[in-house]
């Protein structure tokens, strides 16, 4: 069973072209998503898979994930994604497919992973939700800085922690001015409140614009060449 995850892992990651310390961090998880029955997830159908758990019936699964999915269809007028999800009940499980102390990750645009603690409709969405940026975004996905990945996904994700409910005027949970320094921080600096600053400087930009016909546009604009910094001003 080793053996064959191992080969398994060997022609995705060839097929990904990963680099090689891409490969030491990502091999496990790569192979979890080309065979998750060897990691002892059981298909659910529609690319969604899952470990057993006391409690959570198949149906809640696809439910949430169904839930996240019609999140993300709805703010982008449709869906061009279409990655493996990839749900633990248990800890042993996230580890074992190689996530960490995350609830939730997305692999490029071929599939996301949630942990006991991410396996909900909002970081489901929030996961999606850079998948599906990522896809529409192709190549140019590295013109956007972390800060308005993660604020974005938040914002397609309603996450309540993070913003004030939809509909508010203002959906910030703190001043402006304070929320504006995400944009001076490197990724190793993110803790839990850059999220709170990435969501309000990321919503604010978008309402001033029409919502998420702003970031359509910011797509298309990145899609033909412009830089990050010459279509989003904050």
């Amino acid at each position: 069973m080793r053996r064959r995850r191992w080969i398994i892992a060997g022609a995705v990651i060839g097929t990904l072209g990963l680099s090689a310390v891409g490969v030491a961090v990502a091999a496990p998880a790569v192979a979890a998503v080309a065979c998750p029955q060897c990691y002892g997830l059981s298909s659910l159908g529609d690319g969604v898979y899952a470990e057993a758990a006391d409690g959570t019936s198949e149906d809640a699964y696809r439910r949430m994930i169904a839930a996240a999915n019609q999140r993300v269809a709805s703010f982008y007028g449709g869906r061009t994604s279409s990655p493996r999800v990839l749900i633990c009940a248990t800890t042993d499980c996230y580890h074992r497919i190689g996530g960490g102390a995350e609830k939730g990750r997305a692999l490029r645009t071929w599939a996301l992973m949630l942990s006991p603690a991410g396996a909900d409709e909002t970081i489901a969405a929030h996961e999606l939700a850079h998948t599906e940026l990522r896809q529409r975004l192709g190549d140019a996905i590295g013109q956007v800085p972390y800060w308005f990945n993660e604020g974005l996904a938040v914002l397609v994700s309603g996450d309540a922690r993070y913003l004030r409910a939809e509909g508010e005027a203002d959906r910030c949970r703190m001043p402006y001015d304070e929320a504006v320094r995400v944009a001076e921080q490197s990724r190793d600096q993110a803790t839990e409140r850059t999220y709170m600053q990435a969501a309000c400087v990321v919503s604010r930009w978008a309402g001033a614009r029409g919502g998420p016909a702003a970031v359509s546009t910011l797509i298309d604009d990145l899609r033909a060449g412009k830089s990050f910094p010459d279509v989003v001003r904050i």
